[in-house]
This record gives structure tokens, C-alpha cells and sequence, in this order.
């Protein structure tokens, strides 16, 4: 298993040289946009314009296309639900709604390593007036979030393949043999997760964290390319928009 979402893919690019901040105003922008369309025929639109991204990301569509994939169940349960209320069109619209929201999603991950993510945040969150502390904690919590999503998963497939090794068979039929291999799987990770939890814990003491106020490594730099991303990412939301009102 193989956990795409949330995964930093370093290339050399324009997006990927863009200011952490403009790409996660844009990334709100696109997902504002997925989610303001009420045609079937606007995901054209939402498809060239993930083109484009694609194109200046230089990363291959396949690997946005295996964030999809990973989300593949809530996917498909949304879409089935929708089919029994409303029929296959909302049906369908969900499931392109659902895909476009990853696929603008996971653009930011990609293209952006997790320490800038938090960073970008953190500082977006001033121009809310929350205090230099609470930024540096809510940066600090994204941080290890991000990096802890991706390891979880590895971690699930690692101790299926050890239950396996031991001789579990995760897939005999009936609810109980189920209910067991859920557990075989669980319990191991909770465990795992609480210990890992516990090293992040200790290393965070021993470097004094909430002690003495925090410098950064990275500086961040606005560039009018960023303005011009944002000021991009802003038109497509507005074409769209005023499309579904005239139409």
C-alpha cells in the first residue's frame, strides 16, 4: 500500500519554486471553484485547468491520479449514496466533484514540502490576528500531522505483511474473520502510533521547544510570479462562477 495523498514529490518547476503562501490561497481558490460549478459540463474547464497545472508541476498525472486512488472508498460510498437519493447525473457529479477536490488538493502537497505548508500557514494566520505563539504551535501540529499521515500508512502496510508472514489470512470470509484481522491490524498500529508519539514528545523537550522563541530556517520570499499565480487562480474561480450565473 502505497499512500500518495500528502506525499512531497520534489522537481524543478515553476509551481514548486512558488511562495508556500500563494499556492495555498490558490489551492483554496481551485477547491472553491470545484465546488461552485453546478454543470457537468464546467469539469472541462476544472480538467484543462488541472492540465495546466499538471504541465508547470512537471510531476506525471499518474501519480496525482494515485491520491484518487487512495481515496478510492469514501469515493465510491459518496457516490453510491447519491445514486439511491437523486439518481446516476448528481451521482456523477459528486464523484467528478469529489476527484477534482484531491486531485487541487493533493497540487499542494506535491509541489510543497510539509515544513512549508506549516510555515505558509502560520504566517497566513496573522493577517487573522492570532498571536506569534499560537501560530507557532498550529505551524508545529500541521508539521507532525503531515509527515505522520504518509508514515501511518507505510506502517499498516508493514504489519499486514508481518501478520501474513505469521500466518493471518486477512481474507477468509464471514464477520468474524474479519473483525480479527481488523484488530491484528489496529492494535499493532496504536501502539506503533503512541510510540512514535512519544519519540516526537521527547525530542521536542530535549531541543526546549515552547521555551525560548523560535527561529526559522526558511525565509520566505513574495515574487511577482506568486502574484500572478494568485491573481490566475482568482480569474478561473470568477470565469466560472459568472458562468454558472448566466447559464
Amino acid at each position: 500500500m502505497k499512500f500518495a495523498f500528502g506525499r512531497y514529490v520534489p522537481t524543478d518547476s515553476v509551481i514548486h519554486s512558488l511562495d508556500p503562501r500563494s499556492k495555498i490561497v490558490s489551492s483554496f481558490l481551485f477547491i472553491a471553484t470545484v465546488l461552485s460549478v453546478s454543470s457537468l459540463y464546467d469539469y472541462i474547464w476544472l480538467f484543462l485547468l488541472f492540465m495546466v497545472i499538471v504541465k508547470l508541476s512537471k510531476i506525471s498525472i499518474k501519480i496525482y491520479l494515485r491520491s484518487v486512488k487512495n481515496m478510492w472508498f469514501l469515493i465510491a460510498f459518496a457516490t453510491v449514496i447519491q445514486y439511491f437519493v437523486s439518481g446516476i447525473e448528481t451521482a456523477a457529479f459528486i464523484a467528478l466533484r469529489l476527484i477534482f477536490v484531491v486531485l487541487f488538493a493533493s497540487f499542494l502537497t506535491y509541489t510543497t514540502s510539509p515544513l512549508l505548508i506549516a510555515r505558509g500557514l502560520a504566517d497566513l494566520l496573522k493577517y487573522f490576528g492570532v498571536k506569534k505563539r499560537y501560530r507557532e504551535d498550529f505551524s508545529m501540529i500541521m508539521t507532525i500531522s503531515f509527515r505522520f499521515i504518509p508514515i501511518l500508512f507505510d506502517e499498516v502496510d508493514r504489519i499486514i505483511k508481518a501478520q501474513i508472514a505469521r500466518g493471518a489470512k486477512f481474507d477468509q470470509p464471514g464477520i468474524r474473520y474479519k473483525v480479527q484481522g481488523i484488530v491484528a491490524i489496529i492494535i499493532p498500529l496504536l501502539i506503533s502510533a503512541i510510540r512514535k508519539a512519544e519519540e516526537i514528545s521527547i525530542a521536542l523537550q530535549a531541543r526546549k521547544y515552547g521555551v525560548f522563541e523560535r527561529s526559522s530556517y526558511y525565509v520566505l520570499k513574495w515574487k511577482k510570479i506568486d502574484t500572478y499565480f494568485i491573481t490566475f487562480s482568482l480569474l478561473v474561480f470568477l470565469f466560472l462562477f459568472i458562468l454558472k450565473i448566466i447559464f
